[in-house]
């Protein structure tokens, strides 16, 4: 599933975290939409990649509404 990631820094306590969100829409400018809001989105995001909804990477997980998302579109899909 393609996602974009928000980065969570630990400042130093730890390594930063990387919280992965379902696109909602076009990224505009340095603005990307995230599925998960209709207000809040991601500042400069880093680009799109697939990520495997059952991702299991130390420091990184999905956002629990953009799963839900995720795993909706892909059941109907």
């Amino acid at each position: 599933m393609r996602a974009v990631p928000e980065r969570v820094p630990n400042y130093g306590r730890g390594p930063d975290e990387l919280i992965w969100h379902k696109p909602g829409g076009r990224a505009v400018a340095d603005f990307q939409p995230i599925a998960c809001s209709d207000t809040e989105g991601l500042v400069m995001p880093w680009s799109a990649k697939d990520v495997p909804l059952d991702l299991d990477e130390p420091h990184q997980r999905w956002c629990p509404d953009c799963l839900a998302l995720a795993r909706e579109e892909t059941r109907r899909a």
